[in-house]
C-alpha cells in the first residue's frame, strides 16, 4: 500500500472510506461487544495502513475484559502474546490521545497512538501502531477516531441491553417469588374456607361469602401479576383442544357472574352456535373472555348492561362484548392493550386493577392467531371489545380427536389411602390435613424434610405431596431422597408449590413428580388426583 496515500488521494476517496465507517454501525446492531470491537479493527484495516491493532475493552461489568491483539492483519495467538507481555504493560502508561508514541515491540519499533472507548480510561482503550515514518497521517488519526467512536458507541448499547436483560431476569425472579410467597398464606385461606363451607352443610353467611370472593379476586391478581412476566417472556404454552365457542363463554360468563350479580347489572348472553369448532385452550381463552367480562362490570355503573353476542363467518369466530359504561377516550385508545396502562381511577378503587388485564387478552387471543380489538364512542358512551378467532381445521379437529381421552371415572375406595404431606407453612399444612382427613385419606404431615423422611420410612405412604420451597433441603432433593430407599421405590409423588411457570412444571416433570399443584392448590382438583390415578 502507498504510504502517502491519504496525502495524493482525492477527497472523492477519503469521502468513500468516511461513508463506509458510517454505515458499520448498521453491521453491528444487535451485535455483542466482541463482534462490534472486530468489525471495527477489520474495517479501520482496509482503510488505515496499521501493523498493529490492540485492544483491552471491559465489555460487560463485573466481567474479565476483552482483551484483542492483531498483528499485520492477523489475530495473534495467546501463546505468541507472551512475548508481548512487557510492551503492553508499557502501552498502559501512554497517555489518551491522538499524540504519537515511539514504542521498541517484538516486531521492531512502532509509531503508536492510545484511544479511549468511552469518556475514560476505565471504559478500555484501542491502541493503533505502524512503523511508518509518517503514521498516523491527519486523515488517519480522523478515521482511527471515527471508528473508536463509534465501536464505543456501539459497546455501550450492547452493555445497556445486557443491563436489560438482566433487569428482566431479576424482574421475573421477583415476580416468581412474590407469587411464591403471596401463594403461601393463600393456600390455608382457601382451604380453611372449604373446610368452614363443608361442615356447615354448604350453608354460608355473607361473611363467609365475602371472604371467599375477595380471596379469589386476590388469587386471580397473584396470578395476572405473574402473566406479565409470562407475557414478557413468550412463556405461555397453550393445551389446545377442539372447542366449542359457546362453552368457552359459558365458563366465562360462570366466573364473571360474581362481579356482575354484586353490581346489579344485566348481563345478556346471544349465541348462534351452529356446531363449529375452535381450536384452543379452554383454560386460557375462559380466562381471556373472563377478563373482558371482568373488565366491562368493572367500567359499568351499578344496573348497568353487558351483552355478549357470537357469530360464526366463513373461517372465523367473531364474539362481541358490549357494554354502556364509562366508555375509552380516543387519549386511551392506543394504549389500550399495553401492559400496566389503564384509564384514570377514580374513588371507586374497583375500577382500578393492575393494568395488565387487556394486555394478557391481546396475548392469549393472538396466541391462538386471533385478534381482538376496542371500540368506543367516547367517554360515557360505552364499549365493545370484538375477539376474532380462526375455526378449526380439518388437521386440527384430526389431531384433537387421535388424543386419548381422560378418564371421568374416580374412585371412590380411596379408605386407608396414605398420603404424607410435607409443607413449613403450618397452617397450609393443617388445613390440608383436616381437609383430606375428612375426605377418607390417612394422612400424616412433617414440617421438614428430616422429618419427612423419618415419618415416611414409619409411614409407608402410597402419595407424597411435597412442598417445593422446603428448608435446607428442597422439595426436589427430598424426592429423590425418599426415591433412592427401596421401600418408597413406587410412591407416587405430587409437587405443591408457589411457582407456577412452564419450567417449574418441566423440573418438577424432570424430578419424578407426576402431578403439578401451584399453591393454592383446588383442594378438589387434589382429591380427584389422588383417587383418579390411585
Amino acid at each position: 500500500m502507498d504510504n502517502d496515500r491519504f496525502s495524493g488521494e482525492s477527497a472523492e476517496h477519503a469521502l468513500r472510506d468516511l461513508m463506509g465507517l458510517l454505515a458499520l454501525p448498521a453491521l453491528w446492531a444487535g451485535g455483542d461487544g466482541k463482534a462490534i470491537v472486530g468489525l471495527m479493527t477489520q474495517a479501520i484495516e482496509r482503510i488505515v495502513p496499521l501493523d498493529l491493532c490492540y485492544v483491552d475493552v471491559p465489555l460487560l461489568p463485573a466481567a474479565a475484559p476483552f482483551v484483542q491483539m492483531r498483528l499485520n492483519g492477523r489475530d495473534v495467538t495467546t501463546d505468541n502474546s507472551i512475548a508481548w507481555r512487557e510492551s503492553v504493560v508499557e502501552w498502559h502508561r501512554l497517555p489518551i490521545g491522538t499524540r504519537v508514541n515511539l514504542c521498541d515491540t517484538p516486531a521492531g519499533p512502532m509509531r503508536m497512538i492510545r484511544l479511549s472507548m468511552g469518556f475514560s480510561s476505565g471504559q478500555g482503550s484501542v491502541w493503533f501502531g505502524a512503523a511508518a515514518a509518517h503514521f498516523p497521517t491527519l486523515n488517519e488519526i480522523a478515521f482511527l477516531r471515527a471508528a473508536t467512536s463509534q465501536a464505543a458507541t456501539g459497546i455501550q448499547a450492547a452493555r445497556a441491553a445486557h443491563e436489560r436483560e438482566e433487569a428482566n431476569r431479576a424482574k421475573d425472579e421477583f415476580l416468581a417469588m412474590l407469587g411464591h410467597e403471596l401463594r403461601n398464606p393463600l393456600a390455608p385461606i382457601t382451604t380453611a374456607l372449604a373446610l368452614i363451607r363443608r361442615e356447615r352443610g354448604n350453608v354460608t353467611d355473607r361473611y363467609h361469602e365475602i371472604i371467599e370472593r375477595q380471596v379469589a379476586h386476590l388469587s386471580k391478581l397473584v396470578e395476572d401479576l405473574l402473566d406479565v412476566s409470562r407475557i414478557t417472556r413468550g412463556k405461555i404454552e397453550l393445551k389446545r383442544e377442539s372447542l366449542r365457542i359457546s362453552s368457552v363463554i359459558t365458563r366465562a360468563v360462570e366466573a364473571a357472574s360474581p362481579l356482575v350479580e354484586q353490581r346489579n347489572q344485566r348481563l345478556t348472553v346471544a349465541l348462534s352456535d351452529d356446531g363449529t369448532q375452535i381450536f384452543g385452550d379452554l383454560t386460557r381463552l375462559t380466562q381471556a373472555f373472563s377478563n373482558l367480562l371482568n373488565n366491562a362490570a368493572k367500567y359499568t355503573d351499578a344496573g348497568g348492561e353487558i351483552r355478549v353476542e357470537a357469530r360464526t363467518t366463513p373461517g372465523h369466530v367473531a364474539v362481541c362484548i358490549r357494554d354502556n359504561g364509562a366508555g375509552i377516550s380516543a387519549e386511551l385508545m392506543p394504549r389500550l392493550f399495553k401492559i400496566f396502562e389503564q384509564g384514570r381511577t377514580t374513588i371507586d378503587r374497583s375500577k382500578g386493577g393492575l393494568g395488565i388485564g387487556l394486555a394478557l387478552v391481546k396475548n392469549l387471543v393472538e396466541l391462538h392467531g386471533g385478534t381482538v380489538d376496542a371500540s368506543s364512542d367516547g367517554p360515557g358512551k360505552g364499549s365493545t371489545f370484538t375477539v376474532t378467532l380462526p375455526l378449526a381445521t380439518r388437521a386440527e379437529l384430526a389431531s384433537a380427536h387421535a388424543l386419548p381421552a381422560s378418564s371421568a371415572s374416580e374412585s371412590s375406595s380411596r379408605t386407608g389411602l396414605r398420603v404424607l404431606l410435607v409443607d413449613d407453612n403450618v397452617d397450609g399444612l393443617l388445613s390440608m390435613e383436616a381437609f383430606l382427613t375428612e375426605m377418607g385419606f390417612e394422612v400424616a404431615t412433617a414440617l421438614d424434610p428430616i422429618e419427612a423422611l423419618d415419618i415416611a420410612a414409619r409411614f409407608a405412604p402410597a402419595v407424597a405431596v411435597l412442598d417445593i420451597g422446603l428448608p435446607g433441603m428442597d422439595g426436589y432433593e427430598l424426592a429423590l431422597a425418599l426415591r433412592t430407599q427401596p421401600q418408597h421405590a413406587q410412591l407416587r409423588l405430587f409437587a405443591l408449590t408457589g411457582y407456577g411457570q412452564s419450567e417449574d412444571v418441566r423440573r418438577a416433570s424432570a424430578a419424578g413428580f407426576e402431578r403439578h399443584f401451584v399453591k393454592p392448590v383446588a383442594l378438589p382438583d387434589l382429591v380427584r388426583a389422588l383417587d383418579g390415578d390411585q
